[in-house]
């Protein structure tokens, strides 16, 4: 996995490291970049970058980045351009242009109408957009912020789980993190009414509150199925033949399901041996198991051999 990373990370900074070696021209036709004969660069096609005005769909200004993009209406890559990797030279500007010293790329492609003829990319504006300024984001980004951190802080001290991850234990939460979500959505709709929130900057926000919703409401849930449950009792067990599930005595009890990296542990117990599971039914006859003792007796078996 991180060969694909480390191959984005270095190609990406190698193609900036030569465009910093390139000369940018920008004239009446276009904005192209431009190496040297001599150089290396300069024989590497796929280095090399071309946009005419007339072809130009938009150009945006990313000041919290620096950058400029640029998005041509014959493909659709784009083109981003770091603003400080440039110097302005040989540009004859406007009478009515500022200073030289107060120059830089973007007055140049100002002076050639870009920005006033080329609309704006809406996708991009997100990128502009404060998550910690807007008040409605703000909220739920400290609200999902909050359901992270109770789970999280639950999850290390709590030692009971669902006894099954199916159907009938999950749509519970699914169905109360739908509802949430939904809540969320309509009040998200109704803030960004005035335009001040993007309707992407919305979507994002709501499906991350949703997967909040839905951790938030697993992890709770055992936790309440623990409170207003009932006890949790010591009920017997055997393994079976394939040694990766246990089977209650007790035919009304779950079974408890193991991965095939724990058979040679269960292997070494005699199929008629007593197998002790801490066991729990709680709210609408869901069942929990506190299986501490056998995971820490697997771990110390694993250890060994």
């Amino acid at each position: 996995m991180l060969l694909p990373f480390a191959v984005l990370v270095f190609g990406q900074g190698g193609m900036q490291w030569a465009y910093r070696s390139a000369k940018l021209v920008v004239d009446s036709k276009g904005m192209f970049l431009e190496w040297s004969a001599d150089s290396v660069f300069a024989r590497l096609k796929f280095l090399q970058k071309k946009i005419v005005w007339a072809d130009l769909q938009n150009a945006t200004h990313l000041p919290s980045f620096n950058v400029l993009q640029l998005r041509s209406k014959t493909n659709s890559s784009s083109w981003v351009i770091r603003l400080k990797d440039w110097t302005i030279s040989n540009v004859e500007f406007s009478h009515d242009a500022v200073k030289f010293a107060e120059m830089d790329l973007l007055n140049v492609l100002r002076q050639q109408g870009i920005f006033e003829t080329a609309s704006k990319d809406v996708r991009l504006l997100a990128l502009e957009f404060d998550l910690m300024k807007h008040p409605l984001t703000r909220k739920i980004l400290m609200g999902v912020g909050a359901l992270l951190v109770y789970c999280f802080a639950d999850t290390l001290i709590q030692h009971e789980g669902w006894a099954f991850f199916n159907k009938d234990y999950l749509m519970p939460h699914l169905v109360i993190a739908s509802l949430a979500t939904v809540v969320l959505f309509w009040v998200v709709l109704k803030a960004g009414k005035d335009g001040s929130l993007p309707m992407n900057i919305s979507l994002t926000m709501v499906v991350i509150a949703g997967f909040s919703f839905l951790a938030t409401s697993y992890v709770a849930g055992i936790r309440l199925n623990q409170l207003a449950g009932g006890p949790l009792v010591s009920a017997e067990y055997h393994r079976d033949d394939s040694c990766e599930k246990l089977i209650p005595v007790e035919k009304n009890l779950p079974i408890v399901e193991y991965t095939s990296k724990t058979r040679d542990y269960w292997c070494s117990i005699k199929a008629e041996d007593v197998i002790r599971v801490k066991v729990r039914q709680g709210l609408f006859g869901k069942f929990q198991f506190n299986l501490t003792e056998q995971t820490q007796t697997i771990h110390e078996f694993m250890q060994k051999h």
